[in-house]
């Protein structure tokens, strides 16, 4: 699927499978943690910033891993997930997210959990 294929609407929709670690019976998209203004498709790159339910949210980090793990199997274009940038854990989140090592532990570690099957379910 090439990038003048997809839309926000296609992101979107495909979201709509991804689900709070801890409010899995209402997707990421009916909490209002991803809208339409959160989510850019240029260049071939699909960019999605997204919000989250709590202040304190200790699956931050865990919620942008699904975001991308969904998006990139269901779009197969690169995906760049970052967490609003007013949040307060934005700096420690966006290490995490940016950081290929950190981030494929937190996604084996969720994978171990079943936290992969739970909160995306297509």
């Amino acid at each position: 699927m090439g990038e003048g294929d997809v839309t926000k609407r296609e992101v979107l929709e495909v979201l709509g499978h991804v689900y709070d670690p801890d409010y899995r019976d209402r997707s990421i998209v009916d909490l209002g943690l991803v809208d339409e203004e959160s989510v850019t498709v240029e260049d071939g790159r699909i960019k999605v910033r997204y919000r989250l339910t709590a202040p304190m949210c200790p699956f931050s980090a865990a919620i942008g891993l699904l975001i991308r793990h969904a998006l990139e199997a269901r779009l197969g274009l690169p995906v760049e997930v970052g967490i609003a940038a007013d949040h307060f854990q934005a700096e420690a989140v966006t290490t995490v997210l940016q950081n290929e090592e950190r981030s494929r532990e937190l996604f084996e570690r969720m994978r171990a959990f079943g936290l992969l099957e739970q909160c995306v379910r297509w």
